[in-house]
């Protein structure tokens, strides 16, 4: 009698293969979380669902589960009938990101000067020696990255699991305002940081505080200066501009069209 050919999973794989795809939307949102953080993925770029399914060998209804998670972060923007976007942050939103980075950091840095151990330390001073070897080689993009890094580092080190994850969306988030409202070259002054690790060290909590709210003060003047956007021209002003008889430039009466 011939043997009958396996055409699935066996029952002792098939909960391994289930397990397997209710990963992928958490490892889909933590592939577009560190890829807006290192700059991979830029304001307004399309991700079109097909290209996740192709890639993870998942259905739509899969990747929707993940790009839900990441639009209820404010990280996507899906537009009906034009697909998953990037989110492109509005002066609002980024100075709403700042404001809230203002209130939660400040606390991060208090509480690191009264739990943060000597390894602690020793591996924030190590992780802002490799932004000074980023901004010395000219490395923008890594400098950026690793600035943002601190800044999640230092609330991993506090351990607050659920401030963690707030300022990581923050942070996320704050890579985005910066690709919008700057250049590859804006990020965090190293020695600021350098000069936050020095007060940590000497357990100064009032000056280690004061330092993070002046740092942050000069991020988002940095970012966000109060400028007065150029005024666009109307097309009134475009049609007397671009008309090809000076004539043209006097006002006439409206012509009714009729049809």
């Amino acid at each position: 009698m011939a043997k009958k050919l396996q055409t699935g999973p066996s029952a002792a794989e098939a909960p391994e293969a289930a397990n397997s795809i209710d990963r992928v939307p958490d490892e889909i949102y933590d592939t577009v979380v560190n890829a807006i953080l290192d700059r991979a993925l830029d304001p307004g770029t399309k991700l079109p669902e097909e290209v996740f399914c192709t890639h993870y060998g998942v259905s739509r209804t899969i990747v929707r589960v993940a790009i839900q998670r990441l639009q209820q972060d404010r990280l996507v923007d899906v537009q009906p009938y034009k697909g998953c976007f990037v989110v492109v942050p509005d002066l609002k939103e980024a100075r709403d990101i700042i404001a809230a980075r203002k209130a939660i950091e400040p606390y991060i840095i208090r509480r690191l000067v009264e739990i943060a151990t000597d390894k602690d330390v020793a591996e924030l001073k190590s992780h802002v020696d490799a932004e000074d070897a980023a901004y010395h080689r000219n490395d923008h993009r890594e400098a950026l990255r690793l600035s943002g890094q601190f800044h999640v580092l230092l609330s991993e080190l506090a351990d607050n699991g659920v401030l963690a994850v707030y300022l990581r969306n923050l942070i996320c988030r704050s890579a985005l305002v910066i690709a919008t409202y700057s250049d590859v070259t804006a990020c965090c002054k190293a020695h600021d940081h350098r000069n936050l690790v020095q007060l940590l060290t000497a357990r100064d909590t009032a000056a280690a505080m004061s330092k993070m709210e002046r740092h942050l003060d000069d991020i988002e003047h940095d970012l966000l200066q109060d400028e007065k956007p150029e005024e666009k021209p109307s097309l009134e002003s475009v049609l007397v501009k671009y008309s090809k008889s000076a004539a043209s430039a006097a006002p006439k009466k409206p012509v009714t069209v009729r049809g």
